[in-house]
């Protein structure tokens, strides 16, 4: 049997690509080998302020990404190295860059417009209650403002947009504190968290207070406590609430823009 191989390298990639001859069956059969190997360099460390950012144990931010726990271990210690099936899991799930994770540069989040540009189909309105989820014309205060009780369970209508079909309402968005993420007038997917003991640090979240509070921000969990973030820093400051205080948690999912 003869081998024949070489590496192709892309920035923080490399392929290696190689074949081999072999004879089978008095035939001379070639199969063809290709691995995708990246650059392990800093890799541990940008993962790692992943693990810190949302305050899981190693186990548990393993297991939601969908990694196994016993090599996630070994590979943040550098005894097994990352691989391209590693990287793609935590850019989806996180939302988090692959160019950050690779090389560290540039913004860790992914902006809405590349979020966008992955979706592939546009939302389209149904009455069909059987098809997509549904649309309760309720807004969401962006701004920490009371909103006025509204508990209809009659949808106005639903709306099918498979890369958000898990979410369990939409709703409307009102005021400008996440402003450019979310904007007054964009509909939002929102999905119900049963637990909120432990909520992912940086991600977006709908809360609802015991007194009818409500509001969207980013969130900073503190254990005890709720550290609400806008993204508009322009006459919008934090807020920091009693997690007893809080009735109901919604992730928001993603958003439809409105312009």
């Amino acid at each position: 049997m003869q081998k024949y191989g070489f590496i192709w390298k892309l920035p923080n990639i490399s392929i290696k690509y190689g074949y081999y001859l072999k004879v089978i069956n008095g035939n001379l059969k070639k199969f063809v080998k290709m691995a995708l190997k990246i650059n392990q360099d800093g890799l541990s460390e940008r993962i790692n302020v992943l693990v810190n950012e949302t305050g899981m144990t190693n186990r548990r931010f393993a297991l939601s990404v969908g990694i196994d726990p016993s090599g996630f271990d070994k590979k943040t210690k550098g005894t097994q190295p990352w691989t391209v099936n590693d990287v793609n899991k935590l850019s989806e799930k996180l939302r988090v860059r692959k160019g950050w994770l690779l090389d560290g540069e540039g913004q860790m989040m992914k902006a809405p417009d590349e979020i966008l540009d992955q979706i592939p189909a546009k939302p389209t309105r149904s009455y069909d209650a059987r098809a997509g989820v549904p649309f309760f014309n309720v807004e969401f205060e962006l701004g920490f403002d009371i909103l006025g009780t509204d508990n209809r369970n009659t949808p106005d209508y639903m709306i099918d947009f498979k890369p958000y079909n898990t979410a369990d309402c939409w709703c409307t968005s009102k005021g400008n504190s996440m402003y450019p993420t979310i904007s007054g007038g964009d509909i939002i997917a929102m999905k119900k968290i049963e637990d909120f003991h432990i909520l992912m640090n940086n991600e977006i979240y709908g809360i609802v207070t015991v007194n009818g509070l409500r509001t969207i921000k980013r969130v900073k969990d503190n254990g005890d406590t709720i550290t609400l973030i806008p993204d508009n820093k322009n006459g919008y400051d934090e807020q920091t609430i009693e997690k007893k205080d809080v009735m109901h948690v919604f992730q928001v999912l993603g958003c439809i823009k409105m312009f």
